[in-house]
C-alpha cells in the first residue's frame, strides 16, 4: 500500500513538472496585452488619456483573471458539461471585461482627463462600450487555462494507467513465481531426500547446486518484465536438469533455437508453466520413457515457440480442464501483445503440443 502511494505521488510530481509554469506565462501574457494596447494608442493626438485607459484596463483584467481561475477550478471540480462551462466562461468574461473597462475609464477620470470621461456616468458608458477587448482576452485566458488543466489530467490518467499496468504485470509475475516455486521445491527436496537415502550423495549435491541456480534466476526481477530468449532457455535448461536428475531415463528432453531468435525478447517465465505442465502432467506420471522437446524459431518477423511432449491425448484432455498454467500464459500474452497466437492441443501425433507465435522484438 505504501509503495503504491509512493508511486502515485511520484506520478503526480512528474505531471506537475511537465505542466507549463503559471506565473511567467500569466505575467508575460498580460504585459504583452498592455504593451500592444498602448502601442495602438500612440497614433492618437491625445495619446496620454488613452494610455491611462489601457493601463487601468490591463491591471484590472490581470486581477480579474484570478476570478476566472477560481471559476475554472470550480467548473472542473463539479464536472460541468462543455456547453455549460463555455456559457459560464463567456458570461463571466464579459462581466469582468465590463468591470475592467470601467476601471480604465475611471482611471482617466481620476487623472483629470475629462475629455474622454466627463463624469462617472460617462465612465460607465465607456466601460460598457469598450468591454469587448478585455472580455476577449479573458475568454482566451480561460480557454488556455482550461486546456492546460485538461492536458494535465489526461497526462495524469495516462501515467496512472501505465503505472497500473506495470503493477499488474509485476504482481502477475510474482504470482507466477510463487505458483511455480512451492510445488517445484516440494518435488525437488523429495528427490534430494531420496538420493541421500539411497547413498547417491554426488547426485544429491548436483541437484542442490542446480536448485540454487534455478531459484536465483527465477526469483531475480527481470528488467521491464522481458528477457532474451537465450536467457529464458538457460532457465528452462536449469529446470530440466533438475527434473532429469529426479526422473532419470524416464525423460528425454531436447531444446533447439535458431540464431535469429536468441536475442528476441519474451516475457520472463513465459515458458516455465508450459514446460512444468509437460513434465508434471505428461512425463512424471508415466513409468514409460517420455520425450519433451522445445523448439524456438523465427519466421516472417515472428518468433514461434513449440513445446511438445509424448503424453497420450486422452490423458491430457482430462488434465487440460485444470490448466491454470495455460490460462495464465494466454492472459500474459494477451496483456503483452496486440497480435499473437497461442494454441495448446492434445491432437499432436502421439502426444501434446503447445504453440506460441509472437512478434520478433529485440532489445
Amino acid at each position: 500500500m505504501r509503495q503504491r502511494e509512493a508511486n502515485n505521488a511520484m506520478t503526480m510530481s512528474s505531471v506537475e513538472d511537465e505542466r507549463p509554469p503559471f506565473w511567467p506565462i500569466q505575467v508575460a501574457g498580460w504585459v504583452a496585452y498592455g504593451l500592444v494596447s498602448t502601442l495602438g494608442a500612440l497614433p492618437y493626438r491625445r495619446a496620454y488619456p488613452v494610455v491611462l485607459y489601457f493601463t487601468g484596463t490591463t491591471i484590472a483584467a490581470f486581477l480579474a483573471s484570478f476570478v476566472m481561475w477560481l471559476l475554472c477550478r470550480c467548473l472542473m471540480a463539479r464536472r460541468w458539461s462543455w456547453s455549460g462551462a463555455v456559457a459560464a466562461i463567456l458570461a463571466c468574461s464579459y462581466a469582468l471585461g465590463v468591470i475592467s473597462s470601467m476601471c480604465g475609464a475611471s482611471l482617466e477620470l481620476l487623472a483629470g482627463h475629462s475629455a474622454v470621461a466627463r463624469d462617472w456616468r460617462a465612465a460607465a458608458i465607456a466601460g460598457l462600450a469598450n468591454a469587448f477587448s478585455p472580455a476577449i482576452m479573458l475568454v482566451a485566458w480561460g480557454a488556455f487555462y482550461w486546456s492546460t488543466q485538461h492536458w494535465q489530467e489526461v497526462r495524469l490518467r495516462e501515467q496512472q494507467l501505465m503505472l497500473a499496468k506495470s503493477s499488474a504485470r509485476d504482481a502477475e509475475l510474482k504470482a507466477l513465481r510463487y505458483q511455480i516455486t512451492p510445488h517445484f521445491l516440494f518435488n525437488t527436496l523429495n528427490g534430494i531426500s531420496t538420493l541421500v537415502g539411497e547413498g547417491d550423495t554426488r547426485s544429491a549435491r548436483r541437484m542442490i547446486a542446480l536448485l540454487a541456480n534455478f531459484l536465483r534466476s527465477t526469483l531475480e526481477p527481470a528488467a521491464q518484465g522481458d528477457v532474451r530468449v537465450a536467457d529464458e532457455l538457460t532457465q528452462v535448461r536449469q529446470y530440466l536438469e533438475i527434473e532429469q536428475v529426479r526422473l532419470g531415463r524416464r525423460m528425454v528432453a531436447s531444446i533447439s533455437c535458431d540464431d535469429a531468435s536468441k536475442d528476441a525478447l519474451v516475457p520472463h517465465l513465459l515458458l516455465q508453466p508450459l514446460i512444468e505442465n509437460a513434465v508434471r502432467h505428461g512425463i512424471a506420471p508415466s513409468m514409460q520413457e517420455g520425450r519433451l522437446s522445445l523448439e524456438v524459431r523465427s519466421l516472417h518477423g515472428n518468433v514461434i515457440i513449440s513445446v511438445y511432449n509424448s503424453l497420450h491425448a486422452q490423458q491430457h484432455a482430462i488434465r487440460e480442464s485444470a490448466g491454470l498454467g495455460l490460462a495464465m500464459t494466454r492472459a500474459r500474452l494477451s496483456a503483452r501483445y496486440r497480435d499473437f497466437h497461442f494454441a495448446a492441443s492434445a491432437d499432436a501425433p502421439g502426444g501434446w503440443l503447445a504453440v506460441i507465435q509472437i512478434p520478433l522484438v529485440t532489445g
